[in-house]
C-alpha cells in the first residue's frame, strides 16, 4: 500500500508539474488574440484529487508496484546466487563475472521499468489534460488553473473531470456491462 501511495505521489507530482505550465494546456490551441474567445470564465482543478480518484491511475500504480516487486526479487535472487558462489569458494574471476552479469541484468530491468513508468505517467497526464480540456470547452471556459494556487473564485471542475475520467476508464466500463 505504501508503494502505491508513493507511486501515486510520483504520478501526482509529475502531473502537477505538467498542469502548472500553461503551454501544456494550450499546446494545440492557436495563438489567441487578447479578446476573450469563450465564455470568459475561469475554472479550477485539484489535480491531486483527480489523480487519486482516477481508476486508471490506481491500476497503473499497481502495475508499477508489480514490476518494482519483480526487480526486487531479481536483486534478492542475484544476491543469493552470489553468496552461494562465495560459499562454494569459486575463484575471484568467476565471482566478478557472475556479479557483472547479475548487475547488467538488473540494470536492464530497472531501465525497462523506468521507461514503462515514464510512458504510463505520460499516458495519465494526457488523459487528465484531455478531460480538463473537454470540461473547460463544455463550460466555455477560457482558463483553467490549479485549485491549490487559487485563493478564491473560479468554477471548480474537479468533480466533473473525475466523472469524465471514470466514464472513460476501462475499469469503470466493466461493472456497467454486468
Amino acid at each position: 500500500m505504501h508503494t502505491l501511495q508513493k507511486s501515486l505521489v510520483l504520478v501526482t507530482s509529475a502531473l502537477s508539474l505538467t498542469l502548472s505550465t500553461f503551454p501544456a494546456f494550450a499546446a494545440d490551441a492557436p495563438a489567441a488574440p487578447a479578446v476573450k474567445s469563450g465564455g470568459g470564465g475561469i475554472g479550477v482543478v485539484d489535480p491531486d484529487k483527480v489523480v487519486k480518484a482516477y481508476p486508471k491511475a490506481e491500476q497503473l500504480a499497481k502495475d508499477l508496484k508489480s514490476e518494482e516487486d519483480r526487480v526486487h526479487k531479481m536483486i534478492e535472487d542475484g544476491n543469493r546466487q552470489l553468496e552461494k558462489a562465495k560459499t562454494d569458494h569459486k575463484p575471484p574471476a568467476e565471482l566478478e563475472g557472475l556479479q557483472r552479469r547479475l548487475q547488467e541484468s538488473i540494470d536492464k530491468e530497472v531501465k525497462q521499468v523506468q521507461s514503462r513508468a515514464q510512458s504510463l505517467e505520460s499516458q495519465l497526464e494526457t488523459d487528465v489534460q484531455n478531460a480538463i480540456k473537454a470540461e473547460a470547452a463544455a463550460r466555455k471556459l477560457d482558463i483553467v488553473l490549479l485549485k491549490p494556487v487559487v485563493f478564491m473564485g473560479g468554477i471548480d471542475l474537479t468533480d466533473s473531470v473525475m466523472k469524465r475520467l471514470a466514464a472513460a476508464s476501462p475499469a469503470a466500463a466493466k461493472p456497467a456491462t454486468k
